[in-house]
């Protein structure tokens, strides 16, 4: 693991729990949707809709914040790439079962869990230039909005964009041009004279 990979892995570590308890990413709103997520700052942000389907709903943190900007803008301009993490909303049993399927946990055991799970979240880097994101790290989120630490899972897998199924294409596409246009103006912001930050 390089060490921007190791950096990022650090971050969402802040998102992780410890092997006693679960700490909650996640607060719930109507219809069990997120209203609050805690980004890699340790903010709690309102989190954005970024793409949807029938079975899921993916949110990023708010993006527009001067601290996630902050901590991200340095690998944007130096490396080209910044760190994401992303939730996803479960809308149906199907979704959720799929993604433990895909993880090799689809035993009953875990497959009847998916009562319990709301949603599950994922930290990537995401490199525009490369049209590429890696996994660092996912888990799932139960009803509460914590963390399930038996679900921790550190895969470091890497696709490019074409190779994510539609609606995860569709979700880095939208994050990625509003990430974009944020770092623009937010460059623009630190480098205006005098330190005006209108």
């Amino acid at each position: 693991m390089n060490l921007h990979s190791l950096r990022a892995a650090s971050l969402f570590l802040l998102l992780l729990p410890v092997p006693s308890f679960a700490q909650q990413v996640v607060q719930r709103g109507p219809f069990n949707k997120p209203a609050q997520v805690l980004d890699e700052t340790q903010q709690w942000t309102t989190p954005l809709l970024v793409s949807s389907d029938h079975d899921v709903e993916i949110y990023i943190p708010d993006v527009t914040s001067s601290d996630w900007l902050g901590r991200n803008y340095s690998d944007f301009l130096n490396r080209g790439n910044y760190t994401l993490t992303t939730f996803t909303f479960y809308k149906t049993l199907k979704a959720c079962r799929a993604n433990l399927v895909s993880w090799g946990m689809g035993d009953a055991d875990h497959l009847d869990a998916c009562a319990d799970i709301g949603y599950r979240v994922r930290q990537l880097t995401v490199d525009p230039n490369q049209k590429s994101v890696q996994l660092l790290n996912a888990a799932m989120v139960d009803q509460s909005g914590q963390i399930d630490p038996s679900s921790v899972q550190q895969p470091s897998t890497f696709r490019t964009w074409d190779q994510l199924d539609e609606t995860t294409q569709s979700a880095i596409l939208k994050a990625n041009d509003l990430v974009t246009q944020q770092m623009k103006i937010y460059d623009a912001r630190i480098h205006a004279p005098h330190g005006n930050t209108r």
